[in-house]
């Protein structure tokens, strides 16, 4: 839950004075879903103990986003921008299925990349208000898994849990994509997201107890798995101020 909070603050600080600094001056907000690729998007659970995320291999679900971005003109059809969006993907739903144990309180991890860019958009073509443009970014993602559970009991007398906490990462991020505009005020738009590698790391905590004789937590155990890297396509919405 910890590395929840530090996103949502994150989040929360990185729009907010986007929105506060940028509007009225090209600032648009944008909304969508987003499908991943690629190494992000396969896995079973095989691939996945209770409460270890096998890197490399994430199993996400098709998830969605939401940003700002400010667009400034440059140069005749080149303009430049700066964005900020959230993205946020969970584990498919065959996954989620076959990790829920009878009679065991079971949370899974779910991503969330915050991709913070700067770039230059393109007008390829505009006919009597509405423009076909095309773009590409740079800038830095902010990865955050958040923290995944398993709490089981035997009978009456056993019981025992473990949490992982994940820790926030940062990587170099990038961004492609293109789309249409109406009347200067909507757009949509069909982009190709790769967020970049990072290794997944964080710390585990394990309790438990027998009868009531034997319990407590254990100290928590740092753990460094393989790199996850998030890749997707996402197709959205946006409104032009």
């Amino acid at each position: 839950m910890k590395n929840v909070k530090k996103t949502i603050a994150l989040v929360a600080v990185i729009m907010g004075v986007s929105t506060v600094s940028l509007a009225q001056n090209g600032l648009s907000v944008r909304a969508g879903g987003n499908f991943p690729v690629g190494t992000f998007a396969q896995g079973k659970i095989t691939d996945l103990a209770l409460n270890s995320l096998k890197s490399e291999l994430g199993g996400a679900a098709t998830g969605f986003n939401v940003g700002v971005k400010y667009q400034l003109g440059l140069l005749g059809d080149l303009s430049a921008f700066a964005s900020a969006d959230l993205f946020y993907n969970g584990l498919k739903s065959d996954i989620k299925e076959a990790m829920q144990v009878d009679g065991a309180d079971v949370v899974v991890p779910a991503y969330m990349n915050i991709p913070v860019m700067v770039g230059a958009n393109y007008t390829i073509l505009d006919i009597i208000g509405t423009t076909l443009w095309a773009e590409a970014g740079i800038g830095v993602n902010f990865r955050n898994i958040t923290s995944s559970t398993f709490a089981a009991a035997v009978g009456s007398l056993v019981s025992g849990s473990t949490e992982s906490d994940y820790d926030l990462s940062t990587s170099f991020a990038w961004q492609v994509g293109v789309g249409v505009s109406v009347s200067s005020k909507v757009s949509l738009g069909l982009h190709y997201y790769g967020f970049g590698a990072a290794d997944v790391r964080g710390e585990q905590t394990a309790s438990g107890n027998l009868g009531g004789l034997i319990g407590g937590a254990t100290k928590p155990i740092d753990f460094t798995l393989g790199k996850l890297n998030p890749s997707m396509v996402v197709i959205r919405l946006g409104y032009h101020f």
